[in-house]
């Protein structure tokens, strides 16, 4: 990261000292009702979760999350019957999309998601690829971690392949075939250095 034309260092800081250092940070966790929303909670108190450190007061603004909510449900056509019907009521693929729409609403800098589709239909996983896409396009550095490499290989600009829990090689994800991304998957065709 570069302010004021110097270079700091990011690794080995933790997420909150790295927002303070400006960088805006989502993340889409594989779990989505373990570690991204509550279940137990209606669609506008998930979206509190993501912006509760805002709060001004000892009372909760519940306005803002509500017009969040519904801003969500409209523009990603997440299936519900209210802003008020509880997550865990919603099918995987609608989970999903509250919770992209959650992260993506904070215009971050950094979208870290991980098995973004995994167990969802295929029309709910073209719509998180091409919410992903879309914010690609506008400057957003996504970091999408999966194991697909059909769509690894359609959806990133470069990959980083692991093996054993070390980078075994980074390739080009415009040029590069399953082939090549198969055999650094066991070493076999990948280096150690970090291109």
């Amino acid at each position: 990261m570069e302010d004021d034309g110097e270079k700091e260092e990011l690794i080995g800081k933790d997420p909150l000292e790295i927002q303070k250092m400006g960088v805006s940070l989502s993340f889409v966790p594989e779990d989505r009702l373990g570690m991204g929303l509550v279940g137990n909670m209606d669609l506008s108190d998930n979206m509190m979760l993501r912006s509760f450190r805002e709060g001004r007061s000892v009372f909760t603004d519940r306005r803002h999350p509500h017009e969040l909510a519904e801003k969500v449900v409209e523009e990603l056509e997440v299936n519900t019957p209210s802003v008020s019907t509880m997550v865990r009521r919603l099918s995987g693929g609608n989970v999903q999309k509250v919770l992209v729409g959650r992260e993506i609403s904070s215009a971050p800098k950094v979208l870290l998601t991980a098995y973004a589709v995994r167990g969802l239909d295929i029309n709910s996983s073209y719509t998180i690829y091409d919410l992903l896409n879309r914010q690609k396009e506008s400057g957003v550095a996504v970091v999408y971690v999966g194991e697909d490499l059909d769509v690894l290989l359609e959806l990133a600009d470069r990959i980083v392949v692991l093996c054993g829990g070390k980078v075994s090689g980074t390739v080009d994800g415009r040029t590069a075939d399953k082939n090549e991304v198969g055999l650094m998957m066991t070493r076999l065709g990948g280096g150690s250095e970090l291109a």
